[in-house]
């Protein structure tokens, strides 16, 4: 049985694998299985990796999926495999992500070195080819009440942060996410109801709010995040704020926190006219509507794969 089993979800990102997978291949830490959890592609996304892995450089299981089910139901299919095969730590992985230097070693090691952590998390920063030198997050605090994240350091510039070695957490990215398997398997994994995104914050709620765990991420492992999304590509920015927004009024629903829910729907709507302007700048109107479209869907509480024309 391998030690970590590192799990990524593909639904047709043929075009971020070959940065992934090299870049995970040049790490040092070799005692581990990748499960290549694919979310029913139609890109070739599969073929592709497997060709890339011609040489076995990496140990792989593939997982072929005859649906999309999201990150978060994708993630977990992937995390049963793994505890079932007896991998004693997981790492929940984008597939967008290019590693440095040594980053599982560096994570293992913080996990090893304290018991008394459930997970942990690197440095991620944004890609050197959009940002160079910008911190994309590290850490940060939740206000579980209403379930909004701030997160440390994030945009500030890598040369100019003062960046402590360890550092506790209310959080871990869903997409860089470290973790001991029984803890994820005590926890319930992640909320499948969700699809994808909000993740991180209702796990960190059952972690740390329902099971006093403790979370920290590390300087010493760099991951970089090649989050890279264009207007041509407006899509992608109508799936995120639609479920992010959606899921964010599910987690109320979920915890029971109707005050808040009422609390942010006000907000919400008293700031939409300046998020619409720049929701135009940097999309276009219609991911407005897909934002508000995201709100009343969530205030009715509608779950799983959303019914979206561009949803396949």
């Amino acid at each position: 049985m391998k030690k970590l089993g590192i799990i990524t979800v593909v639904t047709n990102e043929k075009q971020n694998l070959a940065d992934y997978f090299h870049s995970l291949a040049a790490q040092k830490f070799k005692d581990l299985t990748l499960y290549f959890v694919d979310n029913n592609s139609g890109d070739g996304s599969q073929e592709f990796f497997r060709e890339l892995n011609r040489d076995n450089l990496l140990d792989v299981k593939y997982i072929t999926l005859d649906h999309n089910s999201g990150f978060s139901g994708g993630s977990n299919t992937g995390a049963e495999a793994a505890i079932n095969d007896g991998c004693g730590f997981l790492f929940i992985s984008n597939n967008d992500l290019v590693f440095a230097g040594d980053a599982l070693a560096e994570m293992l090691k913080v996990l090893e070195a304290d018991p008394s952590l459930a997970c942990c998390g690197p440095l991620l920063m944004q890609h050197k080819t959009n940002s160079p030198g910008l911190i994309q997050e590290f850490g940060g605090h939740i206000n579980f009440k209403r379930g909004t994240l701030d997160k440390y350091y994030a945009g500030m510039e890598l040369a100019k942060a003062e960046l402590p070695e360890i550092l506790e957490t209310d959080f871990i990215g869903g997409g860089v996410l470290f973790i001991r398997s029984e803890v994820f398997k005590k926890a319930g994994m992640y909320e499948t109801s969700y699809f994808g995104y909000f993740d991180e914050i209702d796990l960190a709620y059952r972690l740390k709010v329902s099971n006093n765990y403790r979370m920290a991420v590390t300087s010493k492992a760099v991951i970089w995040h090649n989050h890279h999304w264009v207007k041509k590509n407006n899509f992608k920015y109508y799936f995120e704020y639609y479920l992010s927004q959606r899921n964010k009024f599910l987690y109320y629903h979920k915890y029971r926190l109707f005050s808040s829910m009422i609390y942010m729907l006000l907000a919400d709507c008293i700031k939409f006219p300046w998020r619409l302007v720049w929701f135009i700048k940097v999309c276009d109107f219609t991911l407005g509507m897909y934002y508000l479209k995201g709100m009343f869907d969530g205030l009715l509480n509608r779950k799983g794969k959303p019914k979206l024309s561009f949803m396949k």
